[in-house]
C-alpha cells in the first residue's frame, strides 16, 4: 500500500484560467500533505504547477487513457481522489464508473466572483499565502503586447516600447507583426518564460495568461484591461496593479511609465 494518497486532477484550460486554480491545488496540497497529484489537461500548461505542489506525473487529456474518459470508464487508475473542474459531468461520471472513490466535479467558471475564489469554494478551502518568486536586482522590463483576443490588446504597445530603453518584447505566434525597436523575444517555451518573468524589473501586459503568471510569481506587474471585468478575472500576485479602462485606448502611455 503506498504510503500517500494519490489525487487526480482534470483540467483542461488555458494559461490563465490555470493559474487562477493555483491557489486551490496549493491549497489542496497544504490540507493533504500525504497527497500526490497527477494532472491531466495541456501538459505545458499544467507544468507550471511543479514546484507549486507534489506533482507525481502530467498528461495530455487529448491521449489515451485519458481521452477514453469522455466515451466510457477506464479500469484499474488507481486515484484515492478525483477533482475535476469542466462544464460538463461526463468524466467525472466516467471516473466514478471507473472506480475512484471520491470524484468531486464543481464548474470551472464563476458567476460573480473572482475566478480563483470560486475555485477555492468549489473544495471550501482558504486562500493560500500567494506565492514570491521574484529575484529582484533586474533593470529589464518585460512588454507582452498579445492577448488571445484582439479586443484585449491596449493600442500603444509599440510607442510603450519604444520609450523604455531596457525593455525587451516578449511575442507569442500571434503577434509576430508587432513592431518595435526593442530586443525581441520569439518562440520561447512557457517554463523559459516562467523563468524570465523571475529575473526582471516589472512585466507590462494585457489581460493575458503570460500576465497572469507574472503577476501570480510576484513579479511587479501592470496588467492592463478594458472589455474584461479583472473584478472576476484579474491577475492575482504580490505586485499587481491593474489599469482598466473601457475602451482600452484611454490608458495613456505615460500612466504606465508613471508606475515604473
Amino acid at each position: 500500500m503506498p504510503l500517500y494518497r494519490r489525487v487526480l486532477i482534470v483540467r483542461a484550460c488555458a494559461i490563465g484560467d490555470f493559474v487562477l486554480n493555483l491557489p486551490v491545488l496549493r491549497a489542496l496540497a497544504l490540507g493533504d500533505p500525504h497527497a500526490r497529484f497527477t494532472l491531466v489537461g495541456y501538459p505545458e500548461i499544467l507544468s507550471v504547477a511543479t514546484g507549486l505542489i507534489p506533482v507525481e506525473a502530467i498528461h495530455s487529456i487529448e491521449s489515451p487513457p485519458w481521452s477514453n474518459l469522455f466515451a466510457g470508464p477506464v479500469p484499474n487508475l488507481g486515484f484515492d481522489t478525483a477533482w475535476v473542474w469542466m462544464k460538463e459531468s461526463v468524466v467525472a461520471d466516467h471516473l466514478r464508473e471507473s472506480g475512484v472513490g471520491k470524484v468531486i466535479h464543481a464548474a470551472a467558471f464563476p458567476e460573480n466572483v473572482h475566478a480563483s475564489e470560486h475555485l477555492l469554494s468549489t473544495a471550501g478551502l482558504a486562500p493560500p499565502d500567494l506565492p514570491d518568486f521574484w529575484l529582484e536586482g533586474s533593470n529589464r522590463v518585460i512588454i507582452h503586447p498579445g492577448s488571445g483576443s484582439p479586443s484585449k490588446c491596449w493600442p500603444w504597445f509599440e510607442e510603450l516600447s519604444n520609450q523604455i530603453p531596457n525593455s525587451v518584447v516578449l511575442l507569442g505566434p500571434c503577434e509576430t507583426q508587432f513592431q518595435t525597436s526593442r530586443p525581441r523575444w520569439e518562440g520561447l517555451r512557457l517554463q523559459s518564460v516562467a523563468e524570465e518573468i523571475r529575473s526582471c524589473r516589472a512585466f507590462i501586459g494585457n489581460d493575458s495568461g503570460i500576465t497572469h503568471l507574472a503577476a501570480y510569481w510576484g513579479c511587479p506587474t501592470i496588467a492592463l484591461y478594458g472589455p474584461t471585468d479583472p473584478r472576476i478575472w484579474g491577475p492575482i500576485g504580490r505586485r499587481v496593479t491593474i489599469l482598466w479602462k473601457n475602451p482600452m485606448s484611454e490608458i495613456s502611455v505615460d500612466e504606465i511609465r508613471n508606475l515604473l
